[in-house]
């Protein structure tokens, strides 16, 4: 399986939206998504699923990608990797999916943890996964250490290949 997984874009502080899940992408982080989409299908990238925190955020992020791929079709909810749920159920989501290619949109902590999980075994590895950062992993099962890193990319790197 390629497993590629997407940090939410640059948001609005949880103040001015009132609720942490219903924080919107700001102008910034919509203009950077665009790109980083851009970027993606420059790169040819393909997902047979796109699986989403149902966070405003998150879910923004992934209609944003899915829409510069036009592949709307292919994204789902996925309550497992709304922000503070922990990395089991995304584990366990990714089990259930039989599909070769399979991009998670989520949120930090969980995300490095999920990486550092599915490479070394345990959440130890030192990866942050920056606003907008993208990552791809091959992975035999999803399984711990059942993953290889095959890149890590920042929102920066994904604009300047837009």
């Amino acid at each position: 399986m390629e497993l590629y997984i997407l940090r939410h874009g640059i948001a609005e502080d949880v103040s001015e939206s009132g609720a942490d899940r219903d924080r919107c992408l700001t102008n910034d982080g919509i203009e950077k998504t665009t790109a980083a989409g851009k970027a993606l299908r420059k790169l040819g990238i393909e997902f047979d699923v796109i699986l989403s925190s149902p966070f405003a955020r998150a879910w923004k992020t992934a209609e944003l990608v899915a829409e510069e791929l036009d592949c709307g079709k292919k994204l789902r909810e996925c309550v497992a990797l709304s922000s503070g749920k922990g990395i089991a159920g995304i584990l366990s989501e990714l089990k259930k999916t039989a599909c070769s290619s399979v991009l998670l949109v989520g949120h930090e902590p969980e995300l490095s943890q999920l990486i550092s999980t599915l490479l070394a075994g345990g959440p130890e590895l030192a990866i942050t996964m920056k606003k907008g950062g993208f990552c791809k992993l091959a992975c035999v099962s999803p399984e711990a250490g059942g993953a290889r890193l095959e890149w890590l990319l920042t929102s920066k790197h994904l604009c300047r290949m837009a």
